[in-house]
């Protein structure tokens, strides 16, 4: 699947990833410079889209969270507040901290819309 121009636009140098109605930058693997007291921590933009493919906030901020598949454990993510930025650039601000290093499955959804992607923690 293409991405939507609404998307493209936002910012054409990100990894654009999703299906339908959402869309997420996928971020770069979280290394040990991201790494706090707590674990690591990445961040990155999360779209949802309008039936004529524009950002949007009217169908409300999707849900994230992380399963690990190399071992037990699994974290919610948070959306902050629908973001405007440049008057045409809107997204919702996502962030995941991570507890341990390793393989993750992330999922995001909008509604039936799912998005999943996987990233590698602290590799390196």
């Amino acid at each position: 699947m293409s991405v939507p121009a609404g998307v493209r636009g936002f910012d054409r140098s990100l990894n654009w990833y999703g299906a339908e109605d959402l869309w997420v930058a996928k971020p770069p693997p979280p290394d040990h410079a991201d790494e706090g007291a707590e674990g690591h921590s990445t961040k990155y933009a999360s779209i949802t889209l309008d039936a004529r493919g524009r950002s949007t906030d009217r169908k409300g901020a999707p849900h994230v969270s992380a399963e690990r598949l190399d071992g037990p454990g699994s974290v919610p993510g948070s959306i902050g507040g629908f973001a405007t930025a440049g008057g045409d650039r809107q997204w919702w601000p996502t962030v995941i901290d991570f507890p341990d290093a390793g393989c993750w499955r992330v999922t995001e959804t909008l509604g039936s819309t799912e998005v999943r992607f996987t990233v590698n923690v602290g590799a390196g």
